[in-house]
Protein backbone atom coordinates (compact mmCIF):
# COMPACT_ATOMS: atom_id res chain seq x y z
CA UNK A 1 0.00 0.00 0.00
CA UNK A 2 2.73 2.24 0.89
CA UNK A 3 4.25 1.90 -2.85
CA UNK A 4 0.92 2.70 -4.20
CA UNK A 5 0.75 5.81 -2.47
CA UNK A 6 4.44 6.86 -3.21
CA UNK A 7 3.42 6.51 -7.10
CA UNK A 8 0.24 8.35 -6.36
CA UNK A 9 2.04 11.27 -5.26
CA UNK A 10 5.36 11.30 -7.90
CA UNK A 11 2.65 10.54 -10.48
CA UNK A 12 1.07 13.99 -9.55
CA UNK A 13 3.64 15.99 -8.92
CA UNK A 14 5.60 14.70 -12.48
CA UNK A 15 1.74 15.38 -14.30
CA UNK A 16 1.57 18.92 -13.09
CA UNK A 17 5.58 19.73 -14.16
CA UNK A 18 3.96 18.32 -17.33
CA UNK A 19 1.07 19.78 -17.79
CA UNK A 20 2.91 23.33 -17.15
CA UNK A 21 6.01 22.27 -19.61
CA UNK A 22 4.15 21.00 -22.29
CA UNK A 23 0.36 21.97 -22.78
CA UNK A 24 0.16 24.88 -20.73
CA UNK A 25 3.26 26.44 -22.18
CA UNK A 26 2.47 25.89 -25.90
CA UNK A 27 -1.20 27.51 -25.19
CA UNK A 28 0.69 30.53 -24.39
CA UNK A 29 3.21 30.10 -26.97
CA UNK A 30 0.74 29.43 -29.81
CA UNK A 31 -2.51 31.07 -28.97
CA UNK A 32 -5.26 29.96 -31.57
CA UNK A 33 -6.19 31.98 -34.44
CA UNK A 34 -8.87 31.28 -37.53
CA UNK A 35 -8.52 27.56 -38.68
CA UNK A 36 -6.98 26.92 -41.86
CA UNK A 37 -8.80 27.13 -44.86
CA UNK A 38 -8.14 25.30 -48.68
CA UNK A 39 -11.42 26.74 -49.65
CA UNK A 40 -10.34 30.38 -49.48
CA UNK A 41 -13.75 31.45 -48.64
CA UNK A 42 -12.78 34.61 -47.84
CA UNK A 43 -12.02 35.73 -51.19
CA UNK A 44 -15.88 35.03 -51.93
CA UNK A 45 -16.69 38.27 -50.65
CA UNK A 46 -14.76 39.57 -53.85
CA UNK A 47 -16.60 38.30 -56.37
CA UNK A 48 -18.01 34.21 -57.21
CA UNK A 49 -15.69 33.42 -60.36
CA UNK A 50 -16.82 30.28 -61.67
CA UNK A 51 -13.76 28.48 -62.17
CA UNK A 52 -15.51 25.05 -62.66
CA UNK A 53 -16.49 26.11 -66.12
CA UNK A 54 -13.92 27.66 -67.70
CA UNK A 55 -13.65 27.35 -71.43
CA UNK A 56 -9.66 26.16 -72.23
CA UNK A 57 -8.75 27.16 -76.02
CA UNK A 58 -10.38 30.88 -74.97
CA UNK A 59 -8.56 30.54 -71.77
CA UNK A 60 -5.11 29.77 -73.82
CA UNK A 61 -5.58 32.57 -76.32
CA UNK A 62 -6.06 35.26 -73.12
CA UNK A 63 -3.22 33.54 -71.64
CA UNK A 64 -1.23 34.73 -75.18
CA UNK A 65 -2.47 38.12 -75.03
CA UNK A 66 -2.37 38.81 -71.10
CA UNK A 67 0.02 36.48 -69.12
CA UNK A 68 3.71 35.94 -71.76
CA UNK A 69 5.14 39.32 -71.41
CA UNK A 70 5.78 38.16 -67.78
CA UNK A 71 5.47 34.19 -67.52
CA UNK A 72 6.53 31.53 -69.25
CA UNK A 73 5.30 27.76 -70.20
CA UNK A 74 7.55 25.84 -70.53
CA UNK A 75 5.54 22.38 -71.03
CA UNK A 76 4.09 23.82 -74.09
CA UNK A 77 5.55 23.42 -77.39
CA UNK A 78 4.47 26.66 -78.51
CA UNK A 79 7.11 29.32 -78.63
CA UNK A 80 4.47 32.14 -78.47
CA UNK A 81 4.20 31.02 -75.00
CA UNK A 82 7.28 31.09 -74.14
CA UNK A 83 8.67 34.80 -75.30
CA UNK A 84 10.10 36.59 -72.14
CA UNK A 85 13.11 36.11 -70.67
CA UNK A 86 13.07 34.03 -67.52
CA UNK A 87 15.94 35.46 -66.04
CA UNK A 88 14.37 38.71 -66.44
CA UNK A 89 13.71 40.24 -62.48
CA UNK A 90 10.09 42.02 -62.19
CA UNK A 91 11.01 45.19 -60.22
CA UNK A 92 9.18 45.73 -56.66
CA UNK A 93 10.40 49.16 -55.13
CA UNK A 94 14.32 48.34 -54.14
CA UNK A 95 13.77 45.00 -54.57
CA UNK A 96 12.23 42.23 -57.44
CA UNK A 97 11.38 38.80 -58.21
CA UNK A 98 11.62 36.19 -60.76
CA UNK A 99 7.92 35.73 -62.03
CA UNK A 100 7.07 32.03 -62.37
CA UNK A 101 6.73 29.39 -65.02
CA UNK A 102 3.08 28.54 -64.61
CA UNK A 103 3.21 24.85 -66.01
CA UNK A 104 2.18 23.32 -63.28
CA UNK A 105 -0.06 26.05 -61.81
CA UNK A 106 -3.11 24.23 -62.32
CA UNK A 107 -2.36 21.58 -60.28
CA UNK A 108 -0.48 23.06 -57.20
CA UNK A 109 -3.12 26.08 -56.73
CA UNK A 110 -6.12 26.10 -55.65
CA UNK A 111 -8.39 26.99 -58.68
CA UNK A 112 -10.66 30.00 -56.58
CA UNK A 113 -7.47 31.19 -55.25
CA UNK A 114 -5.72 31.44 -58.14
CA UNK A 115 -8.76 32.83 -60.32
CA UNK A 116 -8.37 35.78 -57.11
CA UNK A 117 -4.73 36.32 -57.38
CA UNK A 118 -5.31 36.71 -60.85
CA UNK A 119 -7.93 39.65 -60.51
CA UNK A 120 -6.42 41.14 -57.29
CA UNK A 121 -3.35 39.57 -56.22
CA UNK A 122 -2.57 41.53 -53.46
CA UNK A 123 -6.18 40.50 -51.70
CA UNK A 124 -5.44 36.77 -52.55
CA UNK A 125 -2.20 36.91 -51.23
CA UNK A 126 -3.42 39.01 -48.55
CA UNK A 127 -0.81 41.67 -48.69
CA UNK A 128 -2.91 44.42 -48.03
CA UNK A 129 -0.56 46.03 -45.69
CA UNK A 130 2.32 46.96 -47.84
CA UNK A 131 0.72 46.77 -51.16
CA UNK A 132 -1.94 49.04 -52.85
CA UNK A 133 -5.36 46.50 -53.76
CA UNK A 134 -7.51 47.24 -56.50
CA UNK A 135 -10.33 49.64 -56.69
CA UNK A 136 -11.76 48.92 -59.82
CA UNK A 137 -15.11 48.23 -59.78
CA UNK A 138 -15.91 50.35 -56.56
CA UNK A 139 -18.33 53.70 -56.45
CA UNK A 140 -18.68 56.67 -54.04
CA UNK A 141 -17.66 55.60 -50.37
CA UNK A 142 -16.60 52.42 -51.19
CA UNK A 143 -14.15 53.56 -53.91
CA UNK A 144 -13.16 56.49 -51.56
CA UNK A 145 -12.07 54.26 -48.62
CA UNK A 146 -10.03 52.24 -51.02
CA UNK A 147 -8.37 54.83 -52.61
CA UNK A 148 -7.42 56.26 -48.82
CA UNK A 149 -6.43 52.85 -47.78
CA UNK A 150 -4.16 52.66 -50.93
CA UNK A 151 -1.89 55.36 -50.17
CA UNK A 152 1.32 55.14 -49.55
CA UNK A 153 1.30 51.94 -50.41
CA UNK A 154 3.67 49.96 -53.28
CA UNK A 155 2.69 48.43 -56.29
CA UNK A 156 2.35 44.91 -56.24
CA UNK A 157 4.59 43.30 -58.85
CA UNK A 158 2.20 41.74 -61.00
CA UNK A 159 -0.97 43.82 -62.05
CA UNK A 160 -4.19 43.29 -60.98
CA UNK A 161 -6.20 41.99 -64.18
CA UNK A 162 -9.78 43.34 -62.21
CA UNK A 163 -11.24 45.24 -64.97
CA UNK A 164 -8.95 44.52 -67.35
CA UNK A 165 -10.52 41.22 -68.13
CA UNK A 166 -14.11 39.98 -67.13
CA UNK A 167 -14.64 37.02 -64.44
CA UNK A 168 -15.35 34.89 -67.21
CA UNK A 169 -12.19 34.80 -69.11
CA UNK A 170 -10.23 34.51 -65.84
CA UNK A 171 -12.44 31.66 -65.07
CA UNK A 172 -11.11 30.39 -68.89
CA UNK A 173 -7.31 31.02 -67.79
CA UNK A 174 -7.84 29.09 -64.73
CA UNK A 175 -9.21 26.00 -66.81
CA UNK A 176 -6.21 26.57 -69.39
CA UNK A 177 -3.97 26.16 -67.02
CA UNK A 178 -5.74 23.03 -65.26
CA UNK A 179 -5.87 22.05 -68.69
CA UNK A 180 -1.72 21.47 -69.29
CA UNK A 181 -0.90 21.01 -65.83
CA UNK A 182 0.88 17.42 -65.17
CA UNK A 183 -1.89 15.04 -63.27
CA UNK A 184 0.97 14.66 -60.58
CA UNK A 185 4.22 16.04 -58.98
CA UNK A 186 7.08 14.40 -56.61
CA UNK A 187 6.90 16.21 -53.50
CA UNK A 188 10.70 18.13 -54.32
CA UNK A 189 8.92 19.76 -57.46
CA UNK A 190 6.12 20.87 -55.94
CA UNK A 191 8.92 22.36 -53.47
CA UNK A 192 10.93 23.68 -56.44
CA UNK A 193 7.86 25.09 -57.77
CA UNK A 194 6.16 26.70 -54.88
CA UNK A 195 8.59 27.95 -52.23
CA UNK A 196 11.93 27.72 -54.36
CA UNK A 197 11.62 31.62 -55.82
CA UNK A 198 12.38 32.96 -52.58
CA UNK A 199 13.54 30.15 -49.93
CA UNK A 200 16.56 27.78 -50.38
CA UNK A 201 16.81 24.12 -48.88
CA UNK A 202 20.70 23.54 -48.71
CA UNK A 203 20.08 20.55 -46.59
CA UNK A 204 19.30 19.06 -50.83
CA UNK A 205 21.85 17.99 -52.09
CA UNK A 206 20.41 16.23 -54.87
CA UNK A 207 21.26 13.05 -52.03
CA UNK A 208 17.31 12.14 -52.36
CA UNK A 209 16.61 12.57 -56.45
CA UNK A 210 16.51 8.89 -56.54
CA UNK A 211 13.47 8.60 -54.54
CA UNK A 212 11.97 11.88 -55.25
CA UNK A 213 12.24 11.12 -58.67
CA UNK A 214 11.49 7.19 -58.95
CA UNK A 215 7.82 7.30 -60.43
CA UNK A 216 9.17 10.02 -63.46
CA UNK A 217 12.18 7.94 -64.05
CA UNK A 218 10.25 4.95 -63.94
CA UNK A 219 8.23 6.28 -66.77
CA UNK A 220 11.26 7.65 -69.08
CA UNK A 221 12.55 4.40 -69.12
CA UNK A 222 8.73 2.77 -70.65
CA UNK A 223 9.09 5.44 -72.88
CA UNK A 224 12.77 4.59 -73.77
CA UNK A 225 11.90 0.79 -73.95
CA UNK A 226 9.19 1.71 -76.12
CA UNK A 227 11.07 3.91 -78.45
CA UNK A 228 13.79 1.65 -79.29
CA UNK A 229 14.27 0.39 -82.72
CA UNK A 230 11.83 2.93 -83.95
CA UNK A 231 12.18 5.98 -86.11
CA UNK A 232 11.61 8.92 -84.32
CA UNK A 233 8.02 9.70 -85.76
CA UNK A 234 6.89 6.97 -85.57
CA UNK A 235 7.34 6.69 -81.74
CA UNK A 236 6.34 9.90 -81.33
CA UNK A 237 3.13 9.24 -83.61
CA UNK A 238 2.29 6.12 -81.18
CA UNK A 239 2.18 7.68 -77.90
CA UNK A 240 -0.93 8.42 -76.46
CA UNK A 241 -2.00 12.20 -75.08
CA UNK A 242 -0.93 12.03 -71.80
CA UNK A 243 2.31 10.87 -72.50
CA UNK A 244 2.96 13.41 -75.65
CA UNK A 245 2.20 16.03 -72.93
CA UNK A 246 4.66 14.40 -71.04
CA UNK A 247 7.42 14.51 -73.92
CA UNK A 248 6.65 18.00 -74.81
CA UNK A 249 7.57 18.90 -70.57
CA UNK A 250 10.70 17.16 -70.94
CA UNK A 251 12.05 19.11 -74.31
CA UNK A 252 10.46 21.96 -72.38
CA UNK A 253 12.74 20.92 -69.60
CA UNK A 254 15.67 20.58 -72.02
CA UNK A 255 15.24 24.18 -73.31
CA UNK A 256 14.90 25.49 -69.78
CA UNK A 257 17.95 24.04 -68.58
CA UNK A 258 20.16 25.48 -72.26
CA UNK A 259 18.70 28.73 -70.90
CA UNK A 260 19.49 28.70 -67.07
CA UNK A 261 23.45 28.05 -68.04
CA UNK A 262 23.28 31.61 -70.43
CA UNK A 263 23.00 34.61 -68.38
CA UNK A 264 19.96 37.02 -68.66
CA UNK A 265 21.80 40.07 -70.52
CA UNK A 266 23.06 37.38 -73.49
CA UNK A 267 19.80 35.88 -73.55
CA UNK A 268 18.15 39.68 -74.09
CA UNK A 269 20.93 40.90 -77.15
CA UNK A 270 19.43 41.14 -80.62
CA UNK A 271 16.07 41.65 -79.56
CA UNK A 272 16.29 38.20 -77.91
CA UNK A 273 16.99 36.33 -80.96
CA UNK A 274 18.96 33.77 -78.82
CA UNK A 275 15.57 33.48 -76.61
CA UNK A 276 13.85 32.66 -79.51
CA UNK A 277 16.15 30.57 -81.30
CA UNK A 278 16.29 27.93 -78.26
CA UNK A 279 12.63 28.21 -78.12
CA UNK A 280 12.45 27.22 -81.49
CA UNK A 281 14.47 23.78 -81.02
CA UNK A 282 12.96 20.61 -81.47
CA UNK A 283 13.82 17.08 -80.28
CA UNK A 284 16.00 16.98 -83.80
CA UNK A 285 17.88 19.94 -81.97
CA UNK A 286 18.96 17.82 -78.57
CA UNK A 287 19.65 14.74 -80.67
CA UNK A 288 16.23 13.06 -80.56
CA UNK A 289 13.36 11.59 -78.26
CA UNK A 290 15.45 9.17 -77.22
CA UNK A 291 18.07 11.48 -76.52
CA UNK A 292 15.89 13.93 -74.16
CA UNK A 293 14.27 11.07 -72.15
CA UNK A 294 18.20 9.50 -71.06
CA UNK A 295 19.19 13.05 -69.83
CA UNK A 296 15.67 13.78 -68.38
CA UNK A 297 16.70 10.57 -65.93
CA UNK A 298 17.34 12.29 -62.68
CA UNK A 299 19.40 9.98 -60.01
CA UNK A 300 20.66 10.77 -56.83
CA UNK A 301 24.08 13.15 -56.93
CA UNK A 302 25.83 15.13 -54.71
CA UNK A 303 25.62 19.07 -55.00
CA UNK A 304 28.28 20.49 -52.16
CA UNK A 305 26.07 23.98 -52.83
CA UNK A 306 23.25 22.64 -52.19
CA UNK A 307 19.51 23.99 -53.26
CA UNK A 308 19.03 27.81 -53.56
CA UNK A 309 16.64 29.83 -54.17
CA UNK A 310 15.92 31.45 -57.45
CA UNK A 311 15.64 35.24 -56.56
CA UNK A 312 18.80 37.00 -54.50
CA UNK A 313 17.89 36.95 -51.36
CA UNK A 314 18.47 41.00 -51.20
CA UNK A 315 16.10 41.31 -53.77
CA UNK A 316 13.16 39.48 -51.61
CA UNK A 317 13.91 41.42 -48.68
CA UNK A 318 13.85 44.72 -50.59
CA UNK A 319 10.53 43.21 -52.03
CA UNK A 320 8.88 41.75 -48.42
CA UNK A 321 10.51 43.66 -46.15
CA UNK A 322 12.07 40.24 -44.89
CA UNK A 323 14.84 38.12 -45.85
CA UNK A 324 13.33 34.54 -46.40
CA UNK A 325 14.89 31.84 -44.41
CA UNK A 326 16.39 28.86 -45.41
CA UNK A 327 13.93 26.13 -44.65
CA UNK A 328 16.20 22.95 -44.30
CA UNK A 329 15.40 22.28 -40.50
CA UNK A 330 11.75 24.09 -40.45
CA UNK A 331 10.61 20.81 -40.13
CA UNK A 332 12.71 19.92 -36.80
CA UNK A 333 11.76 24.03 -35.81
CA UNK A 334 8.25 23.89 -36.42
CA UNK A 335 6.58 20.16 -36.80
CA UNK A 336 3.85 19.40 -39.44
CA UNK A 337 0.95 20.81 -37.99
CA UNK A 338 2.20 24.39 -37.19
CA UNK A 339 4.13 24.24 -40.60
CA UNK A 340 0.58 23.48 -42.40
CA UNK A 341 -0.99 26.35 -40.92
CA UNK A 342 1.34 28.28 -41.50
CA UNK A 343 2.01 27.60 -45.14
CA UNK A 344 -1.90 27.88 -45.24
CA UNK A 345 -1.89 31.23 -44.38
CA UNK A 346 0.80 33.31 -43.08
CA UNK A 347 -0.89 36.47 -42.02
CA UNK A 348 -2.49 34.53 -39.48
CA UNK A 349 -3.19 36.47 -36.63
CA UNK A 350 -3.63 35.32 -32.55
CA UNK A 351 -7.89 35.87 -32.67
CA UNK A 352 -6.84 37.24 -28.86
CA UNK A 353 -4.94 40.23 -30.64
CA UNK A 354 -7.55 40.61 -33.05
CA UNK A 355 -10.10 41.16 -30.29
CA UNK A 356 -7.60 43.48 -28.50
CA UNK A 357 -7.28 45.88 -31.61
CA UNK A 358 -11.17 45.92 -31.64
CA UNK A 359 -11.17 47.24 -28.06
CA UNK A 360 -8.19 49.39 -28.78
CA UNK A 361 -9.72 50.63 -31.09
CA UNK A 362 -13.08 51.44 -29.42
CA UNK A 363 -11.29 52.52 -26.52
CA UNK A 364 -9.65 55.17 -28.51
CA UNK A 365 -12.88 56.37 -30.31
CA UNK A 366 -13.86 57.36 -26.37
CA UNK A 367 -10.71 59.22 -26.10
CA UNK A 368 -11.11 60.90 -29.03
CA UNK A 369 -14.14 62.01 -28.05
CA UNK A 370 -12.94 63.57 -24.85
CA UNK A 371 -10.78 65.27 -26.29
CA UNK A 372 -13.18 67.02 -28.71
CA UNK A 373 -15.16 68.36 -25.90
CA UNK A 374 -12.26 69.45 -24.07
CA UNK A 375 -12.84 73.14 -23.35
CA UNK A 376 -11.54 75.82 -26.41
CA UNK A 377 -9.89 77.84 -22.92
CA UNK A 378 -8.03 75.79 -20.98
CA UNK A 379 -4.16 76.98 -20.97
CA UNK A 380 -1.69 75.03 -22.93
CA UNK A 381 -0.83 72.99 -19.80
CA UNK A 382 -3.54 72.19 -18.96
CA UNK A 383 -4.47 70.92 -22.28
CA UNK A 384 -1.58 68.80 -22.18
CA UNK A 385 -1.97 67.39 -18.87
CA UNK A 386 -5.99 66.50 -19.20
CA UNK A 387 -4.77 64.81 -23.00
CA UNK A 388 -2.18 62.42 -20.76
CA UNK A 389 -5.07 62.13 -18.32
CA UNK A 390 -7.48 60.97 -21.01
CA UNK A 391 -4.52 58.79 -22.66
CA UNK A 392 -3.93 56.60 -19.57
CA UNK A 393 -7.67 55.70 -19.72
CA UNK A 394 -8.54 52.17 -20.53
CA UNK A 395 -11.13 49.81 -21.41
CA UNK A 396 -12.42 49.01 -17.91
CA UNK A 397 -12.46 52.79 -17.41
CA UNK A 398 -14.97 53.36 -20.30
CA UNK A 399 -16.51 49.89 -19.70
CA UNK A 400 -15.66 49.27 -23.45
CA UNK A 401 -16.23 45.42 -23.64
CA UNK A 402 -16.04 43.03 -27.43
CA UNK A 403 -18.85 44.33 -28.85
CA UNK A 404 -21.51 40.97 -30.66
CA UNK A 405 -19.57 40.09 -33.56
CA UNK A 406 -22.12 41.21 -36.18
CA UNK A 407 -19.36 41.59 -39.07
CA UNK A 408 -18.53 37.78 -39.41
CA UNK A 409 -19.12 35.23 -42.91
CA UNK A 410 -21.10 32.47 -41.43
CA UNK A 411 -17.63 30.22 -42.39
CA UNK A 412 -16.23 32.21 -39.31
CA UNK A 413 -15.99 31.14 -35.62
CA UNK A 414 -17.78 33.86 -33.37
CA UNK A 415 -14.14 34.52 -31.81
CA UNK A 416 -12.67 35.72 -35.57
CA UNK A 417 -13.21 39.34 -35.51
CA UNK A 418 -11.24 39.41 -38.69
CA UNK A 419 -13.92 41.31 -40.20
CA UNK A 420 -14.75 44.02 -38.03
CA UNK A 421 -10.88 44.85 -37.34
CA UNK A 422 -10.60 45.25 -41.13
CA UNK A 423 -14.18 47.48 -41.41
CA UNK A 424 -12.17 49.57 -38.55
CA UNK A 425 -8.63 49.79 -40.15
CA UNK A 426 -7.01 48.42 -36.74
CA UNK A 427 -6.27 44.56 -38.33
CA UNK A 428 -2.91 43.65 -37.18
CA UNK A 429 -0.35 42.30 -39.69
CA UNK A 430 0.85 38.84 -39.86
CA UNK A 431 4.11 37.73 -41.47
CA UNK A 432 5.69 39.19 -44.07
CA UNK A 433 5.41 36.45 -46.69
CA UNK A 434 2.19 36.30 -48.63
CA UNK A 435 0.15 33.66 -48.97
CA UNK A 436 0.43 31.40 -51.51
CA UNK A 437 -2.71 29.66 -52.34
CA UNK A 438 -1.55 25.82 -51.97
CA UNK A 439 -3.92 23.00 -52.19
CA UNK A 440 -4.29 20.80 -49.24
CA UNK A 441 -2.16 17.86 -51.03
CA UNK A 442 0.17 20.08 -52.50
CA UNK A 443 1.11 21.60 -48.89
CA UNK A 444 1.05 18.18 -47.88
CA UNK A 445 3.67 17.27 -50.80
CA UNK A 446 5.61 20.84 -49.41
CA UNK A 447 5.93 19.41 -45.67
CA UNK A 448 6.96 15.95 -46.84
CA UNK A 449 9.73 17.10 -48.54
CA UNK A 450 10.76 19.25 -46.06
CA UNK A 451 11.06 16.23 -44.12
CA UNK A 452 13.26 14.26 -45.84
CA UNK A 453 15.78 16.37 -46.39
CA UNK A 454 15.49 17.88 -42.60
CA UNK A 455 14.51 15.08 -40.63
CA UNK A 456 15.35 12.10 -42.88
CA UNK A 457 15.33 9.32 -39.30
CA UNK A 458 11.87 10.52 -38.35
CA UNK A 459 10.68 6.91 -39.73
CA UNK A 460 13.48 5.29 -37.50
CA UNK A 461 13.33 6.99 -34.68
CA UNK A 462 9.58 6.97 -34.18
CA UNK A 463 9.49 3.29 -34.58
CA UNK A 464 11.99 2.98 -31.21
CA UNK A 465 8.84 4.52 -29.05
CA UNK A 466 7.52 1.25 -28.15
CA UNK A 467 10.65 -0.46 -27.84
CA UNK A 468 11.66 2.33 -24.91
CA UNK A 469 8.21 2.08 -23.18
CA UNK A 470 8.24 -1.93 -23.10
CA UNK A 471 12.04 -1.51 -21.78
CA UNK A 472 11.01 0.97 -18.96
CA UNK A 473 8.01 -1.23 -17.92
CA UNK A 474 10.35 -4.12 -17.47
CA UNK A 475 13.13 -1.87 -16.02
CA UNK A 476 10.29 -0.89 -13.73
CA UNK A 477 9.10 -4.34 -12.95
CA UNK A 478 12.38 -5.85 -12.30
CA UNK A 479 13.06 -2.93 -10.01
CA UNK A 480 10.02 -3.41 -7.73
CA UNK A 481 10.75 -7.16 -7.62
CA UNK A 482 14.20 -6.77 -6.36
CA UNK A 483 12.96 -4.18 -3.99
CA UNK A 484 10.72 -6.26 -2.60
CA UNK A 485 12.83 -9.35 -2.28
CA UNK A 486 15.58 -6.68 -0.37
CA UNK A 487 13.66 -4.86 1.86
CA UNK A 488 10.83 -8.03 2.44
CA UNK A 489 11.63 -8.51 5.43
CA UNK A 490 11.81 -4.80 7.10
CA UNK A 491 8.93 -4.14 6.16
Amino acid sequence: MREFKIFIIVAFIIGVMYYGVEPLAHHAMHPPTAASDYAFKDLEKLGNIDVANGNVENGKSVFAAQCTSCHTLNSQPDADLNIRNPKTLQPVGEGGVLPPDLSNAGLIYDSTYLAHFIKDPVRATRLESKFAVSCDGLENEALEKCDISNEGKESYPMNAFNGAISDSEIADVVAYLKSIAPKSLSDKEVFVEACSRCHSAVYDKNQYDSMFFANHNAKIESLIKQGEGKEEAEFIESLNDEDKAFMNALLGMAKAKEKKDISAEKLDEENGTLNEAINAKTFEDFGGALSVLNASLLESSFNKAGLHAATDSEMIKAYLGNTPPDLSMMIRAKGRTELAAFINNPQKVPLIDIQQAVINKLVKNKQDEEKAALPADLSENDRKAKIKEINARDAAYYGVKLPENSMKDSWQSSEDYTNMAKDMGVMPQGKAMPRVGLTKEAETQVINYLETIGDSKKAQRDSLGLWIIGFFVLLSALAYMWKSKIWRDLH
